[in-house]
Parts: structure tokens; sequence; C-alpha cells
């Protein structure tokens, strides 16, 4: 049977519930939570259908996912990341993402992971005892030069990093304020934001172009400007394997011709943004509620004392390292990084959803018609906060994740989406964010300067309005264990695509 959700309401005339989206966007959603499993909204002109149940949402992601393309909302992602891959759909995202699967693949997670301890590393040993930090800017230093060089290959200076850390606030504030514009028009305004955010798109292109310029100096094996041939010339490429050296290798499969530099632009850009922001943000938020629960916080030093003694962690130590993951995990579903999503209907379609509130089984008893043109918007943060799947929702309690039957329903837990549209670097930010936690707590305590998180501020991800942190040296000595089985020793220099930093790992 067909069913027609409620209207929300407190809708304005001209803009609908547009300024409830703007002024207070994450308490409207919970709002919205409440009044059933889906309810209609306007925003300017438009309908807007909102799921706020995770059936639903999953059959839209899989099973529907042919029936909904991008919404207008992506206009907004695209003056950033043109045609990359979080903007695309259809078979030219379908194209895309197998170019880039193998880089990402769990197989080439060990060396990754490799130079994701070695930058670690590097990082931690310049922090001092009682210096004040600002983390969302220590983060997103990190997190660039991670994928910089796991993806890219390619050796970035310090004024290249400091160069993003600058621009993706100011890029990130943009798309968090004109995405829910019905009109379109704030962008076109000559205000501080939209100012800041050309100068920082200025600077990102400068720096796109900087790591393609660099890759087409030093040719190899497959590349569109390769001289290099044979065995022995492959093995001692440096950059096999990187996501830079798919891009250039790829071809279209009908005229065999390699992608045009804009693409390649594109996709870079569409890493740099989506890596380094969920990463950064999610690591941060960590941090603020580790500072706030001493409990959980001493719990994550016994761990990490038992397995590193004060090293970096390494890929070999993530699997022993579980209340590590379920920290994670935690932060991840408080404050997940693509927070709230929007699809277009391509063709008239059904989703179906269940109107007895029950949330045991898949079976929907009513189905919601959804006509060709209709956008449809999910929040991952007010799916992941609902009382009735996670109890006590705003508090932060990783051993709810600890497996045991009472557990929350993993369906409902999409911190990273779904499907063809689901992140593709997950494993990649996993990793990451696993090593660089325990690496941490494995030496330093960060405490925050106020004792209470802040309240996430919805911009393009979830933001914080105060990052700054003090950092503690741990009473543990910092010292490598001896070699045994069940704690490998400090992770020796790993191969790495940049000269700069193998001297770098040597170093430390």
């Amino acid at each position: 049977m067909d069913v027609l959700p409620p209207v929300a309401p407190g809708g304005l005339p001209l803009i609908g519930h547009a300024a409830r989206l703007t002024r207070d966007r994450l308490g409207f959603l919970e709002e919205l939570r409440a009044l059933g499993p889906a309810v209609r909204i306007r925003l300017g002109r438009q309908q807007v259908l909102v799921l706020n149940d995770h059936r639903p949402i999953r059959e839209l992601l899989t099973r529907r996912a042919g029936d909904f393309g991008l919404s207008p909302h992506f206009r907004v992602m695209k003056r950033i990341i043109g045609n990359g891959l979080l903007a695309t759909d259809g078979p030219f995202h379908r194209r895309q993402r197998r170019i880039m699967m193998p880089v990402l693949a769990q197989s080439r997670m060990p060396h990754h992971a490799r130079t994701m301890t070695a930058l670690t590393e590097r990082r931690l040993a310049r922090w001092r005892p009682g210096q004040e930090l600002d983390l969302d800017r220590e983060f997103t230093h990190l997190a660039t030069e991670t994928v910089v060089r796991c993806l890219f290959g390619a050796d970035v200076t310090e004024r290249e990093l400091d160069s993003v850390v600058d621009a993706l606030p100011g890029l990130m504030a943009w798309a968090g304020t004109h995405g829910m514009d019905p009109t379109g028009l704030l962008c076109r305004l000559p205000t501080p934001l939209n100012r800041r955010f050309r100068r920082g798109m200025s600077d990102l292109t400068r720096l796109v172009a900087s790591l393609v310029s660099r890759r087409l100096a030093c040719p190899g094996p497959g590349t569109a400007t390769g001289t290099r041939t044979g065995t022995a010339a492959a093995s001692q490429w440096p950059y096999e394997g990187d996501l830079l050296t798919a891009l250039l290798e790829a071809r279209d499969p009908e005229s065999g011709a390699p992608l045009a530099y804009q693409q390649v632009h594109d996709e870079i850009m569409t890493f740099l943004i989506a890596a380094v922001e969920s990463v950064s943000r999610t690591l941060a938020w960590t941090v603020h509620r580790l500072s706030a629960d001493p409990e959980v916080r001493e719990a994550l030093h016994r761990e990490v004392d038992d397995r590193l003694a004060g090293r970096c962690a390494t890929a070999e130590d993530l699997p022993h390292l579980p209340l590590t993951r379920r920290i994670l995990t935690e932060v991840l579903r408080l404050y997940p990084p693509g927070y709230l999503i929007s699809r277009t209907a391509r063709r008239d379609t059904r989703l179906g959803i269940r109107l007895d509130g029950r949330l045991d089984g898949e079976r929907s008893d009513h189905r919601i018609a959804v006509p060709a043109g209709t956008m449809v918007m999910f929040s991952y943060y007010a799916l992941q906060r609902d009382p009735r799947l996670f109890p006590e929702p705003e508090e932060f309690r990783p051993d709810r994740w600890a497996g045991t039957p009472e557990g929350p329903p993993c369906d409902a837990y999409l911190p990273f989406g779904l499907g063809a549209h689901g992140c593709l670097g997950e494993s990649f930010a996993w990793t990451e964010m696993a090593i660089v936690l325990a690496s941490i707590a494995a030496r330093w305590e960060l405490r925050a300067l106020t004792p209470v998180p802040p309240e996430p501020v919805p911009a393009f991800s979830l933001t914080l309005t105060d990052t700054r942190v003090t950092v503690r040296a741990r009473s543990r000595p910092v010292e490598s264990t001896p070699d045994t089985p069940d704690a490998p020793p400090t992770a020796s220099p790993a191969p790495s695509p940049s000269p700069t930093l193998t001297t770098a790992q040597k170093a430390v």
C-alpha cells in the first residue's frame, strides 16, 4: 500500500524550511526524525522527501541505486571537485571508480600503512610537553601529507602543506553554507566567505598542478610520457601502484585516449578534500571525547601500553587494539563525516517503509511513491543518534560496539555511506585513524582547553569551534620493546615513493 508522508510543520512562504536547515540544521534533522520514518519538507519551491529509517536508506543506496542520481546540492561540490568521483554518477562514475579501486584495495593497505606510521612518527616527534597545539591544523597537516605521499607519490613542501591547511576550512565552510541555498544566489555575492573560497581554490589548483608536473617530469612505465621500458626499468619505478599512476595510465575503453588533465585534476582534488577532511575531523573529535572521559582514556592507554610500549603503531598492531577501533567507531557514530546526503529520483520509483515503528526485520509493510525529479534527503547524524537504535545516543560509549548480542544494529551505522557511492577510501581512513590514535596514546596525553566537547557545527562535515589542546608526556617511558611475535619493533624505514620521506624516515 502506498502512503503519503506528512509535511513537517514550520515552513515559511517562498523559502519553506530552508531557514531551519541553515540556522539549526542538526536540531531540525533530529526533529524530523521524530515525525516518522519519512517526512516531507520544502526548500524554496521544491518539495523534499526526508528518510529517517535505515531500511529505506539502504534500499535507496543499493537495490534502488539505479533509480537515483545526484541532487542539485552537488552543484556546490562540483565547484570544488568538478567531475571528481564524489560528484558524478552513472557509467562515468563506474568507470572512474574501477580505475581507482586497485589503488585502495585491502592488499595495498600494508604498503600505505608503512608510510602512515613513518609520517605519524615524524609528526609526534615534534611535540613537546606543555605545548599548546591546534589539533585541526596538526591533523590536517598529517592527513594531507599522508594522502599525498600514499596516493600521489609526491614530495610536498611545508609551504604547500600550509596552503592546504589554510584553504580547506574556507572551502568546507563555503560548501556547508551554500549547499542548502535553494536560490543559488549566495555563491555570487562579494562576501568574505566567497572571497576566501576563491583564494583557497586557487591555492589547491596550484598544488594539484605541481603534483602532476612533478610526476610527468619523472616518467615511468605506462605513463603518457613514459620512456622506460622492460622489467628492470619497471622494478626501479618508485610510484608503481599509486593513484596518480593509475590516473595517468587509464585509457578510454572506446577511443584509447588517456584521461584529460582536467579529469586527473578533479580526481586529485576529490581525494584531497574527502580524505583530509574526514580523517582530520574524526581524529580531532576523538581527542576531545577522550579528554572529557578519563575512564575511556585510561583504558586506551592500558591497551596501547600492553601492545606498543611507547612506539608508534603499525598495521600489524591494529588487530590487537580492539578498544582503539571501538573508540573510533563510536566517534564516527556521533560525528559522521557525511552527515547529510541527498539524491534525486531519475524515474518514478518506490521505497519501502514500516509505519509500526518496529526495528526488527527487513520486511516493509508500506511503500512510498517517489516520482521522477523528487529530491530525497537523509541524515546519518540523525539516524545514528536515534534512541531506539542506540540507547543513550548522546553518550560516548565505545563499549556499545563490544560485540554483545544487545549491541546496536550495524545496518543503521553508515558513517562512510553504502553502495556505488560509498566511500572508496574507507579502509584507508580506518587504517590511518587507528595508527595515528594508537601512536598518540602510546606517547602523549592530549587535554582539551575546554572540559566539555564543543557542539558540532555543520559545514561540509561536522566541525569543531575550538581544537586547542595541551600536550602532556605519558608517564610510561617511550621505548621500543624487543622484537617478539606479539610486539613488533618500531617500524623500519619503509620503501617510499618520496626521496624526502625516505630521508626523514631514516632520521627518526
